[in-house]
């Protein structure tokens, strides 16, 4: 791409790029996957009428594209209550006309969207799914999750009531889960949308199965870094063996698992699957982000505290603004492309980015192909079109708002970690309650204010549901492995 001094940065945003599927884009700003936490019991189908305004928002935002919320394959493990569910009965009537109005509201305006599908594995808490108390998580192998700094009694109570220990899957639950994803693309093709996106990052089960903390399997679906990527490799292989192009398949990957002690996944694994991806000829783009719940360093996950920039950085030819947390994985991403002979695949870089020039140096230094905006999303839903591809708002000013969460030491001094930790990202769901009601967002808001308006939501929309929403649908029923 020419150097900076030569276009201007909004021009480098608003160029548009064609993925290998044929699926062109109009910019190269895209709205992450965050979980919107609006879709109700039984079915938990998409909730068409708060859909129609938080969706509305963002199609009318001037995105390249629109990543959707987690859509969980299975009825029975959610991440979260409020979840989208892709569940059995999702291709027939009535659920498949709410699916193609979902897909209607988000394409309103001419812009792409793809489908986030996922299985949280591991992370599904007691309680959230539809599914017997005393049936446990699923992971590749029976390893409990170790929140860091939750080493007391009260806490490794809690724990285990939470999320307890998962059983190790099955050959049988693997194909089971292999045909659910199946399942959630044809769900996604036949409601109206562009394509898929596999979310194996943040801890999630594909997460699990390509990390060596989580998979100790000796089967053909672990034991050593090549058969660890066995179940995404078959994932990716059926999907597009059955939707060719022009349908998009991306893939989300863990640059690392960014935990102590050097367990979990380390970025030259990271590397090598990467590379796979690359090589295939069957993925369209690759977004990479990092971490997991038992993280220590990941950047990402410890964001919620810092005040970013009141001004954005000057733009010059011969230094380049890193603003991206995963800019250094993304460099080598970027050196294996270079160095390989099979076709380009695009890349999303996600996490970090608040400042137009800082976007567009990383596409013009080539570290990335298209910016991923999550936050920054659900604080300012119009923020593209408002600001970053607004040519009336100069490089000095046109910047995202920090996204410093107030009142953060009322969630450090909660001493049950698996509460406390989570009620940072909890600020961003709540925003996206608002949107999904037709209300602005509330970047001022508090963590404790933010709990006494959803002790107030409680009254309207039941006692479960919210305090699912809070604590991860704490379940006093301890988890049974079963037979």
């Amino acid at each position: 791409m020419a150097a900076a001094q030569d276009i201007s940065a909004i021009t480098t945003l608003a160029t548009p790029i064609t993925l290998p599927c044929g699926l062109t884009l109009p910019n190269r700003l895209v709205k992450c996957p965050m979980q919107e936490t609006l879709a109700q019991a039984p079915f938990y189908d998409p909730p068409v009428p708060s859909f129609n305004n938080l969706y509305a928002e963002w199609a009318a935002a001037n995105y390249g594209l629109i990543i959707t919320g987690q859509v969980q394959i299975d009825i029975r493990f959610l991440s979260i209550a409020g979840d989208v569910v892709c569940h059995s009965k999702s291709l027939e009537a009535p659920h498949l006309e709410r699916w193609k109005a979902w897909a209607r509201v988000a394409r309103g305006e001419g812009t792409r969207c793809i489908v986030q599908l996922a299985h949280p594995g591991r992370m599904s808490p007691a309680g959230a799914g539809e599914r017997p108390g005393n049936m446990p998580a699923m992971c590749p192998s029976a390893v409990p999750v170790a929140l860091p700094g939750a080493d007391s009694m009260l806490n490794k109570f809690v724990m285990s009531k939470v999320l307890g220990t998962p059983k190790a899957m099955t050959l049988e639950e693997i194909d089971e889960v292999v045909g659910m994803f199946r399942h959630g693309a044809r769900v996604a093709h036949a409601a109206g949308f562009d394509g898929i996106q596999l979310h194996g990052a943040h801890g999630f089960l594909l997460s699990q199965f390509l990390s060596p903390r989580t998979n100790q399997r000796t089967d053909t679906y672990g034991g050593s870094p090549e058969k660890r990527m066995a179940l995404l490799k078959r994932l990716v292989t059926e999907i597009r063996e059955e939707f060719p192009p022009p349908f998009c398949v991306s893939v989300k990957l863990n640059s690392a698992d960014y935990m102590a002690d050097g367990q979990g996944l380390q970025t030259s694994e990271g590397l090598e699957q990467v590379r796979w991806l690359i090589t295939s000829g069957m993925v369209d783009m690759i977004e990479i982000s990092c971490g997991n719940a038992e993280n220590t360093t990941s950047k990402l996950h410890n964001s919620f505290g810092a005040k970013t920039m009141d001004r954005a950085p000057e733009r010059k030819a011969t230094t380049r603004i890193r603003e991206a947390f995963f800019s250094d994985f993304a460099d080598e991403v970027q050196k294996l492309q270079a160095a390989g002979s099979k076709g380009y695949v695009p890349i999303q870089l996600s996490g970090g980015y608040r400042s137009r020039v800082g976007m567009a140096d990383g596409i013009e230094s080539g570290v990335t192909d298209l910016i991923g905006l999550g936050r920054s999303a659900v604080l300012e839903p119009t923020l593209p079109r408002k600001t970053l591809l607004n040519p009336a708002v100069p490089d000095s000013d046109a910047i995202a708002m920090s996204h410093i969460v107030k009142g953060q030491w009322f969630a450090n001094a909660i001493p049950i970690k698996v509460v406390g930790s989570g009620l940072g990202i909890q600020f961003f769901y709540h925003n996206m309650r608002r949107l999904g009601r037709g209300l602005a967002s509330d970047p001022d808001l508090s963590i404790p204010m933010m709990l006494v308006k959803d002790v107030i939501e409680t009254l309207r929309s039941g006692l479960a549901t919210t305090l699912g929403r809070i604590v991860q649908s704490i379940d006093y029923r301890p988890a049974q492995k079963l037979d």
